[in-house]
């Protein structure tokens, strides 16, 4: 028995009343996976040890299974650690990862794609540059053309190619779909990759349904607090046409999460499109918001603040809210028009049919503004996964209170 195995059963046996088979109930696994685990007759999956992790350390977690990723003595253990350093991203254990194993032969292509994904998640490199990298890496097998498929989509999403990204999104739910047993854990993974793609392609396209169904998948999975703030970002922007208070509510949520992150630049985004929600359904700003929003709110600000705005805020290019809020600030009926065309040329049909909301109450009733209203692109796919289906981070704890709950 390796010495990780022999620390988890040494754990499972010095502990108060945790057994074998309690702890095979816990974490998803059999009488027979435990009994053959400690006899040393099989080892168990990555995804039972990250299991076992929130059973046996559920306070520093965290800690402990970082360490383990970093012992893992199997390939197909150690191809699965990559991934659980990626999604989580916990960019420190990643570096590590792809440090430790740049020389190793039988990883080079997961390094190199999880280096890409590294310098991503650093800003080391933009989305306008994924393809380019992907295309360095060279042909690629198994499960890592499915990743690299989804990482396409981050390039696709940049450059407001959705109906490209909307393709090949849902060409990968079906390659997930196909994966067995034995990959549950990278099933998992890739799934929530794959929901975060198409939760924001379906709020892109107008298709509610199917953005809330992805954002709840991605809530539910409880993985990584940045990609539940994007979750509630979705939820929140989906209610704004139909229910202020929910709007609010998930945009504020996305708020508060944000500022545990430590990413500034994600804060103040948050922070903005929280206000613009306030602006748009006419809930008073607080008093710490933009002084030039606050005047805006009380029709004080003007065409040359708003363009100061966009200027200052939005270097990369113009903001979808912001473009829809100075067409409304103008009070306009062509302008408004000009606002739905501008979006519907981009294929961006939420914002279409929020411009044409606005255009109907600036006093347009002709039939084709409703057809504009109800505007969307159907992106559920044949593929079907609950929306709890991505289990392998739900939090155990090891209390008898808990357990008996």
């Amino acid at each position: 028995m390796d010495k990780l195995s022999k620390e988890v059963c040494d754990t499972i046996e010095n502990h108060d009343y945790l057994t074998y088979n309690l702890v095979a109930e816990m974490i998803d696994g059999t009488k027979d996976d435990m009994s053959k685990f400690h006899t040393n007759k099989r080892q168990l999956s990555f995804r039972k040890f990250l299991r076992l992790s929130y059973v046996l350390h559920p306070d520093n977690q965290k800690e402990v299974f970082d360490g383990w990723c970093l012992r893992f003595n199997t390939t197909e253990a150690i191809k699965q650690s990559f991934e659980y350093a990626s999604i989580t991203r916990n960019k420190e254990l990643l570096k590590t990862l792809i440090d430790k194993y740049s020389d190793d032969s039988a990883l080079s292509k997961h390094v190199a794609i999880y280096t890409i994904l590294y310098d991503f998640y650093t800003n080391e490199i933009r989305a306008k540059d994924l393809i380019t990298r992907l295309d360095k890496v060279g042909q690629l097998k198994g499960e890592l053309v499915i990743l690299s498929d989804i990482i396409k989509c981050y390039n696709y999403y940049w450059a407001e190619n959705y109906s490209l990204m909307l393709a090949t999104a849902k060409e990968a739910e079906k390659e997930i779909n196909k994966l067995g047993d034995r990959q549950l854990f990278i099933k998992e993974c890739y799934l929530h990759r794959v929901a975060e793609v198409l939760g924001h392609v379906s709020r892109h396209l107008n298709d509610i349904d199917s953005a809330r169904f992805y954002a709840n998948l991605i809530i539910n999975a409880d993985i990584c607090a940045k990609t539940v703030a994007g979750a509630t970002y979705i939820l929140g922007m989906s209610y704004l046409p139909e229910d202020k208070e929910k709007a609010i509510k998930y945009l504020q949520i996305r708020y508060d999460i944000t500022k545990t992150l430590g990413e500034q630049d994600i804060e103040n985004n948050a922070r903005r499109d929280l206000d613009f929600a306030k602006l748009y359904l006419d809930i008073q700003l607080d008093a710490d918001a933009d002084p030039i929003l606050l005047r805006l709110q009380n029709n004080e600000g003007s065409e040359f603040e708003l363009k100061l705005i966009r200027e200052a805020v939005f270097q990369g290019g113009d903001d979808e809210f912001l473009v829809f809020l100075c067409a409304m600030a103008k009070n306009s009926l062509e302008k408004m028009h000009e606002c739905r065309k501008y979006f519907f040329k981009r294929g961006n049909y939420f914002f279409t049919s929020m411009a044409a909301r606005e255009a109907k109450k600036l006093g347009e009733s002709s039939a084709l503004i409703e057809e504009f209203i109800e505007i969307k692109t159907e992106t559920k796919g044949d593929v079907e996964f609950e929306e709890n289906f991505i289990k392998c981070f739900n939090r155990v704890s090891n209390h008898r209170s808990s357990i008996s709950a």
